[in-house]
């Protein structure tokens, strides 16, 4: 139950009824992050309204197995579903726009998360327009295509608003090697950029191989401190930061060079509080056309381009994705699968 500790449970409960205009959908995995360990451990959640508990799951990829007349989906397609429902209010323009991702209200809804069931179920229903399809060679990797959202959106943000000027970026740097971070810099390097990763894995790690194999340099912080990186590398364009560690914050909008972006997808804890100039952090801002933005949950596009760029990372590097996934545990094992292992990048829960 949302609020309180140890309440995760591996229970039966009933069978989904599809509604009017909705798609049954089967779910094959369920990935694990952050966010439902937090919800475990009864940091935040909310059940759906007259329920006593909430299904967890956000990362997801499922097969339809029926889908109502009309819709762009058919029986056997893969398909993730999109996270964050519209709030109910009139007035809030993003919402009505299809754009609940950026809700103005708070009162959205997301599956597995805030008032409604999410996809650590056998099956689940959904009006179809949540829906997209997944190609039959991504089965193995599909399931990352929530994560990667972050990502899209965040990169999206990034290059619309650099419209303001001729912008051609090279150098990006990424602050952490988890699975958001790993996915960010696959996408940046997808991109054409030259790509840093920066964390805190020692050299010569797992992550830092994998990294390496997809063109992506690494820096571990453990003996580079973030402030030396433009030293290291030169004017950096894109700074990504996706630890949510507090202390990193300033010093990944410092990393920027002139008309650098900084993209902040790490949520960090209230109350922590460190020593900041923020008279040189905004003359630097200011003298440098620097931009800085934070990015959350992602709309409909973003998933789609999520699959286009896993596509040509499977393209690239076959295989590659899949060693993201570092845990497969049966659905039944949700209370090893919280439980954080030493190497652990990505932890899936296999329904079948």
């Amino acid at each position: 139950m949302p609020g309180q500790t140890n309440t995760l449970q591996v229970q039966d409960i009933p069978e989904p009824q599809a509604g009017v205009g909705e798609a049954v959908v089967r779910v094959l995995q369920a990935g694990l992050c952050g966010t439902d360990v937090e919800i475990t451990a009864g940091l935040f959640g909310e059940a759906p309204p007259g329920c006593g508990y909430l299904v967890l799951g956000h990362e997801n990829l499922g097969c339809v197995e029926t889908a109502p007349a009309g819709a762009a989906l058919s029986p056997g397609d893969l398909v993730v579903a999109t996270v964050r429902r519209p709030c109910p209010e009139e007035s809030c323009l993003p919402c009505r726009s299809g754009q609940n991702d950026m809700c103005l209200t708070g009162r959205y809804r997301e599956r597995g998360i805030q008032a409604l069931h999410g996809f650590m179920s056998a099956r689940y229903c959904e009006d179809p327009g949540n829906l997209v399809r997944v190609p039959p060679h991504l089965r193995g990797v599909g399931v990352l295509v929530e994560p990667m959202t972050v990502a899209q959106k965040g990169l999206e943000q990034a290059f619309r608003i650099q419209q303001r000027l001729s912008w051609r970026p090279r150098q990006a740097v990424v602050l952490g090697a988890g699975p958001i971070g790993i996915l960010a810099a696959a996408a940046l390097r997808i991109r054409g950029l030259d790509v840093t990763v920066a964390s805190r894995e020692p050299q010569g790690s797992t992550r830092e191989s994998l990294l390496r194999e997809a063109g992506i340099a690494y820096a571990s912080t453990a003996t580079t401190t973030v402030e030396e990186l433009p030293r290291r590398l030169g004017t950096i364009d894109i700074v990504f930061e996706a630890t949510g560690a507090t202390p990193l914050i300033a010093g990944a909008m410092s990393l920027l060079g002139p008309n650098g972006v900084c993209i902040l997808a790490g949520v960090t804890e209230v109350g922590h509080r460190v020593p900041v100039d923020l008279g040189g952090w905004n003359r630097q801002m200011v003298l440098g056309n620097r931009l800085v933005f934070g990015v959350v949950n992602a709309g409909r596009r973003h998933f789609e381009a999520a699959v286009r760029d896993l596509e040509v990372a499977e393209e690239r590097l076959p295989g590659w994705l899949r060693r993201l996934i570092t845990r497969r545990l049966p659905a039944g094992d949700a209370a090893r699968a919280v439980v954080r292992e030493p190497g652990d990048i990505k932890t899936v829960l296999e329904f079948e």
